[in-house]
């Protein structure tokens, strides 16, 4: 989700976010992988409003490099933001 913002929608305020949509899951890849990795094209144009009450979950889309791929992205489904915190680094031998 980019952000969210409240309008009203049939004279009902309604908070609302807007979102990017990107490609069906590249299938050679996810086969690949196993299933472990989905990675997805990024539709540039195309962003959608939805009801903030109905996102049941959030994901991260993490930038995938692959030579000529043009703009792809991974998804991540539980982000672990915690670990690039140099605040919580371990002491390895």
């Amino acid at each position: 989700m980019r952000f969210y913002f409240r309008a009203t929608v049939a004279g009902v305020q309604e908070s609302l976010s807007l979102g990017s949509l990107y490609s069906l899951v590249d299938d050679a890849i996810e086969e690949y992988s196993h299933g472990a990795l989905n990675v997805y094209g990024y539709e540039v144009d195309s962003l959608v409003v939805i009801r903030a009450d109905s996102i049941l979950s959030t994901v991260a889309m993490v930038p995938f490099k692959q030579e000529d791929a043009g703009q792809r992205f991974a998804l991540v489904d539980h982000p672990a933001l915690d670990i690039v915190n140099p605040d919580n680094a371990l002491d390895v031998e």
